[in-house]
């Protein structure tokens, strides 16, 4: 019976693991509002990992859809610009554009979790989870998959920049 009480207060406490009380919900102001500075590994089947740098800044534009230039540097690289266009559906569910992907941004969000889905060229499809921390950090980890079998991993921690004073 003891044994039953502990296992029924350690199941009820395990929501209170799966999302930090003080983590913010994710959305594309909360997330990339201003500007941020991203550092990662890109690794591709039978390649080698591929360090990179974004720089990016977010802004919501004045039709309410949001904006976010980015800066991509792999080394020995010239650097990349792209940028993305996100609108709201409804409350947590996203659609938009990237300049570098092949066709249209699905998203949701969960909590502190932003999940994107896009095709990139040809069969390639990308898969993302971007977490915010309670520190304001955010995760990324993304999947690249080919006819859905996994080919490619990324990983990426993105740090929000303090505003610059004007």
């Amino acid at each position: 019976m003891k044994m039953a009480a502990v296992l029924l207060m350690w199941l009820l406490a395990l929501p209170a693991f799966a999302m930090p009380p003080d983590a913010p919900a994710f959305t594309p102001q909360a997330g990339f509002g201003g500007a941020s500075e991203g550092t990662g590994t890109l690794k591709l089947l039978f390649g080698k990992p591929r360090p990179y740098n974004v720089q990016s800044y977010g802004h919501v534009l004045a039709n309410g859809t949001f904006r976010l230039d980015q800066t991509v540097l792999f080394q020995g690289k010239p650097p990349r610009h792209r940028h993305w266009i996100l609108t709201t559906e409804q409350p947590g569910e996203y659609t938009g554009t990237l300049s570098d992907a092949a066709g249209r941004v699905t998203g949701h969000t969960d909590g502190p979790r932003l999940t994107l889905r896009y095709r990139l060229k040809g069969p390639l499809f990308m898969h993302q989870t971007l977490e915010i921390k309670p520190d304001g950090s955010i995760d990324n980890v993304g999947r690249v998959t080919l006819f859905g079998i996994s080919v490619g991993h990324l990983q990426e921690t993105i740090i929000r920049k303090p505003a610059q004073a004007k």
